[in-house]
């Protein structure tokens, strides 16, 4: 493959990247919508999806590694990476390079946001789930204090 071919590919791969944290960034926001509305089944719906995309990142990040070994790049930070393309690819490889930097800000955000919401609502949470969780309590009678 040649330079010019393998750079297109790796400016691919950092697109794929980006719609990933796009993805998990989606989910984040609707997991603090969940949490703020006490919604424990959707929570545990977004965790488990979060799951299954935190591993296809996972395995993109690998990808990314491994093309940047194969190009002699390891270690190179991605904000310095428009500097190692060719020319011809520099400032699309400094763009995509800035985006995703940005994609990754916006989700860390969310992310964090999300984090501090459920820990702020976990208490609420778990009583929601104890009460709907407790058989009902039988009714008292009712004792009158008629001292005086």
């Amino acid at each position: 493959m040649t330079d010019t071919a393998m750079w297109r590919k790796y400016l691919s791969l950092l697109e794929s990247l980006g719609g990933t944290l796009e993805e998990l960034t989606g989910m984040e926001q609707e997991k603090t919508k969940a949490v703020s509305k006490g919604d424990l089944p959707a929570v545990e719906e977004l965790m488990k999806r979060e799951q299954v995309i935190s591993l296809s990142l996972r395995g993109l990040e690998q990808r990314r590694e491994r093309m940047l070994r194969e190009m002699e790049l390891a270690g190179v930070p991605l904000r310095e990476l428009a500097g190692h393309a060719p020319e011809e690819l520099y400032q699309e490889t400094k763009d995509a390079a800035e985006t995703l930097r940005q994609k990754y800000d916006v989700f860390q955000a969310a992310s964090e946001v999300a984090r501090h919401t459920l820990e702020c609502n976990l208490r609420a949470i778990e009583k929601m789930q104890k009460a709907q969780d407790a058989p009902p309590e039988e009714a008292q009678p009712h004792q009158a204090d008629f001292r005086v």
